[in-house]
């Protein structure tokens, strides 16, 4: 064999294992490339702005991501029917935090704390607030990231205070007082909106002033609460300011149609999550862009928003399906869309005021990039994650209490004979799930 021929056999055996080691190494780094994921949420600007960086993500791991956003009914009819079926259709899902006890107690979730342990990567979110992540635990573990969040703020026409002379309002008397004086009716004009539709979408909202009346859902015995004095009190007071006050099909909005009133000019006040300022704030969807105030909710007769603020906390996780069959490589994902990095991008290209890292809330991006963020982080220190129950059942209550405060709105029914069927539906609920035994 020539001293040529040699030389090439060496080359060509040295490119291979060049080769070899390269895809040793590009194996390394991308453990699960080749591998789908396919995602389910509800479509926001949130998701909408993560969509944009997929691709980034796809490059880096040699992973397929299927991003799938529905409408936040089509979602929740999707996600229940495929975990109920555990066909592992959906990787990764949109987790209420609400609902994380109903999600786990149904062996629908998979808990995350061995991942956490044993394969976080550098993509992990290391500051979640904690009122966000500590949502998404129960029965000891955790269940999913905080994917966003947002708190109870009040949002109002600042130009129409000045019109009319109005301050700030403080307390539940102030604000009621401040919807009458901004109400002219007869021009189509609005004094306040809230969520007020039946079913699950209003009790946020409305049990939010229902607490700061000094009501709860459930007593110390974990019987409804619903029909206590204190309770009827807040509920009058959150139907009568709507009745009076609020556009006359107020009994049917939910958050968009809250936020519709308000950013086509027609509504002077409206009390609803933090995430709104995004969007209220785009000149592209609406009318009002500087013309609008940020403030904490005001006090109720229970005592200051240090002791009783009116929370309508909510946190949006992203859960694990337990019936996945790329759990691992789904977690990979998950840690990346919520790490901060994605946060941050998202807050600044994407219009996503929902982000839940305590650094990046506290950035001078944040702050300069939107009004009301020092609201926001006074609202998130005052919020008290417990107004609401977190149990299994709360589904079926959170239905109950808002079909029958909706009632009291269009005036169908009286609060306190509403409330009674309300607290007759509850206390079925809790007997048949073994709480009285």
């Amino acid at each position: 064999m020539g001293k040529g021929y040699q030389g090439i056999v060496w080359f060509v055996v040295a490119i291979l294992t060049i080769i070899g080691l390269s895809g040793m190494v590009l194996a390394q780094d991308q453990p699960y490339a080749g591998t789908t994921v396919t995602i389910i949420t509800w479509d926001t600007a949130t998701a909408r702005a993560i969509e944009k960086l997929i691709p980034e993500f796809e490059k880096e791991t040699g992973m397929k991501i299927d991003w799938n956003v529905f409408a936040e009914p089509v979602l929740r009819e999707k996600v229940i029917a495929d975990l109920a079926a555990k066909t592992g259709a959906y990787d990764i899902f949109l987790l209420d935090g609400w609902q994380t006890a109903r999600y786990v107690r149904a062996g629908y979730v998979a808990a995350l704390d061995d991942l956490l342990a044993n394969k976080k990567s550098e993509y992990f979110c290391e500051d979640f607030a904690p009122i966000y992540l500590d949502a998404l635990r129960y029965d000891g573990k955790l269940w999913g990231l905080p994917y966003y969040g947002h708190v109870g703020i009040m949002m109002y026409r600042k130009d129409w205070f000045e019109e009319k002379g109005i301050s700030v309002p403080v307390n539940t008397d102030e604000l009621m007082d401040a919807a009458a004086k901004l109400t002219d009716k007869a021009n189509n004009k609005f004094g306040i909106a809230m969520r007020a539709i039946k079913g699950e979408d209003n009790p946020i909202i409305s049990t939010s002033w229902t607490w700061v009346h000094g009501g709860e859902w459930l007593d110390e015995n974990m019987k409804p609460g619903v029909t206590s004095p204190e309770f009827i009190q807040g509920a009058k007071w959150f139907s009568d300011i709507l009745k009076n006050y609020g556009p006359p099909d107020v009994s049917r909005y939910s958050w968009l149609e809250v936020q519709n009133t308000f950013v086509t000019g027609n509504t002077g006040i409206i009390f609803d999550a933090s995430d709104f300022i995004g969007r209220i704030e785009d000149p592209n969807l609406s009318q009002i862009v500087g013309k609008i105030g940020y403030a904490l909710a005001p006090a109720g007769p229970y005592g200051p928003v240090t002791e009783r603020y009116a929370s309508h906390l909510f946190t949006a996780g992203m859960g694990i399906n337990a019936d996945s069959k790329n759990i691992e490589a789904a977690w990979l994902f998950l840690q990346w869309m919520t790490s901060k990095d994605i946060q941050m991008r998202t807050m600044i290209e994407g219009g996503n005021t929902g982000i839940t890292s305590v650094s990046a809330m506290a950035s001078e991006e944040f702050s300069n990039t939107y009004p009301g963020v020092p609201v926001i982080l006074e609202a998130l220190k005052l919020a008290n994650p417990d107004y609401m129950p977190h149990i299994a059942e709360y589904p079926e209550l959170c239905e109950s209490i808002g079909t029958q405060i909706s009632r009291t709105v269009t005036g169908e029914a009286s609060v306190e004979d509403a409330m009674k069927i309300a607290y007759d539906e509850m206390y079925k609920v809790l007997e048949q799930a073994g709480y009285y035994q």
